[in-house]
This record gives structure tokens, sequence and C-alpha cells, in this order.
């Protein structure tokens, strides 16, 4: 760990366990590079996972800062084949199984057009294949009208951001107002769209504590059942819980108890509605977890993290993943 802390190479072990996925085991391996004196430290990696489930997944993705952190950029590239073992499929308390082939591409670019402002724009295509695995599950799958969709779009993004680093902040707010319009007429098979709004602040409560609030909204509309938002705290499947619109609130307590180590609590909740679906009752979904951190690049403040999250009912979850959530 001490050798890999001063080289620009990152090397870092990818676990998660869920009742979707079973267990998968990766890694990802990554070089780290400062364009200028100013700028956040930029990041290509390639990473790759499997699990007992059969699935298979790699992803080739980066984020770049340059001129000063006046210009930024994000981008991604995905494929594999992913079987879905859902305990519970969209809360029906029936057991499918499924087989879906994924393929997406990602690019987002932002400029800052003044303190702390930026403007850009956003792409996506996502090819996504869906099938159930046993006749059970394949009739399940179209009652649902989860059928595998190809998706290509477009956006605009907003973001203030404050944050004193992107990859382990201490003290910041970081607001985002983005959105995707798909389009048939960019490749894909239907036309709907999506708007995410999001918030990240993050206070020093002590010199080794850092408090992190988190509240997110994603709206959809005219969107096929497969598009719709998803419950995405940790400790459940995304794509297990679907519906029309979301709302997210997360709340983090990090506490650095050596130089390098630190440990962290968590706790959030996600209220699905639209059509029909009101934001309560069965519709809430709450989690809590906790988990500890390690510094692997201190002048680049990027971590490991090692987190376990409870949600209702059966929903867990275990992941070894590089970064913070959020």
């Amino acid at each position: 760990m001490g050798k890999q802390a001063r080289s620009p190479w990152l090397f870092v072990p990818l676990i998660s366990s869920n009742p979707k996925l079973g267990t998968s085991l990766g890694g990802m391996v990554g070089y780290i590079h400062k364009f200028d004196a100013v700028s956040e430290p930029s990041l290509l990696a390639l990473q790759a996972q499997g699990s007992n489930t059969s699935s298979r997944t790699a992803a080739l993705g980066g984020k770049a800062y340059w001129n000063e952190n006046n210009d930024q950029a994000q981008f991604g590239i995905i494929g594999g084949k992913v079987t879905n073992d859902y305990l519970d499929f969209l809360g029906t308390g029936q057991e499918v199984r499924s087989d879906e082939t994924l393929r997406a591409y990602f690019l987002r670019y932002q400029h800052q057009v003044a303190p702390h402002w930026y403007l850009g724009a956003q792409a996506v295509y996502s090819n996504y294949g869906v099938e159930g695995s046993d006749p059970v599950s394949e009739q399940a799958l179209e009652q649902a009208a989860l059928a595998g969709t190809v998706a290509s779009g477009l956006g605009l993004i907003a973001s203030y951001d404050t944050r004193d680093n992107t990859t382990n902040t201490t003290e910041g707010t970081l607001a985002q107002l983005h959105n995707f319009a798909f389009r048939d007429g960019l490749g894909g098979d239907v036309d709907y769209d999506v708007l995410t709004a999001e918030w990240r602040w993050y206070t020093r409560t002590g010199t080794n504590n850092v408090v992190v609030l988190h509240a997110k909204g994603h709206w959809t509309w005219d969107a096929p059942a497969s598009k719709e938002s998803a419950v995405e705290l940790r400790g459940y499947t995304r794509g297990q819980y679907l519906g029309r619109n979301s709302l997210t609130l997360e709340a983090e307590d990090r506490y650095m108890f050596k130089p390098r180590w630190g440990a962290k609590a968590f706790a959030g909740v996600t209220c699905l509605y639209g059509d029909g679906q009101s934001c309560g009752g069965d519709n809430i979904y709450p989690m809590v977890g906790g988990g500890v951190f390690y510094v692997l690049k201190p002048e680049a403040n990027m971590v490991v993290s090692a987190e376990f999250a409870k949600g209702s009912g059966d929903n867990r979850g275990f992941y070894l993943n590089f970064g913070h959530r959020f």
C-alpha cells in the first residue's frame, strides 16, 4: 500500500454480494494524472467483474480535469452479461431469474462559466436485452413489461460545486440539475424523458469527522418499465423495485480514527411514486449500514471503501468499492 500511494497506478479489488447478483469478484486498474497544478487529479480505469451466477461485466471509464479545473469530462463504456435472481420481483413475492445482455456508452462535458458554476452537455446510449431463464420467469417479465430496449439520449447539465476535492470531500456543496431526452431519431426504440436533481452537502464537525447529506430526485415521462426510476440505495438491488418517479435522502458520518483509516455509518430512505403510487406505505424503502475506508492515494484523496447495508425485508448487500458512494 505504501508503494501504491506514491505510484500513478491504482490497483483495487472489487467485491459485492447481494440477493440479485450473488457474490461478485473483480478488480480495477487505473492510471492517475494531473494536467496542471490547480486541476483535480484525472483518472482512467479499466475494471472487470464476475459472479457466482455466471454474470460477467467489463468497463472502461474515466474522469478528466484540465485548464485549472475550468473544464471537466467523464466517460464510460460497459458491456457484459448479467444473470439476475430476484427473490421478490417488484414486491410480488415471486422468484424470477433473468439473463440480461448490456452494452452502454456515456459521455459528459462541463465548462466553468462563473466561479463554482458549470454548464455542459451529455450523451448516453444503451442496448439492454432481457429474457427469462424459465417459462415462469419469462411470463413474469412480460407481465411487468420488462422487455429489452435500445435507448439513446442527449441532455444538458448545470452544476454548482464548492467541494474541496471531488473524491474524498470534507467541505463544500455540489448541486446538479440535468436531463436526458431519449428519441428514436437518435437510434433508440422509444421516446421518453428523464430529469434528475441532486444535492450533496459536506461539513466538518470536528478535526477528524465529516457529516454528509445527500438528496436526489429522479422523474421520468413516458419511460418504458425497464427505464423507470429505481431504488438506488445500498442494500437494494437496482431494478428490483421500480416506479415512475423517486425521491431519495441519505446521511453519512465519516470519522478518521487513524491518519489513513476511517469508519462510516449511514442511513437513507427512498420513495417511489407516480402512476397511482403514493410516496408512503409500501413505497417507502429504508436503509442503514456502516463500514470502513482507507485513503489509498493521499495526494489525490482517493479511497477504498468496504460497506455493509441492510434494507427492508431480505434486502442487504456487502460492497468493496473504489471511492465513496457520494
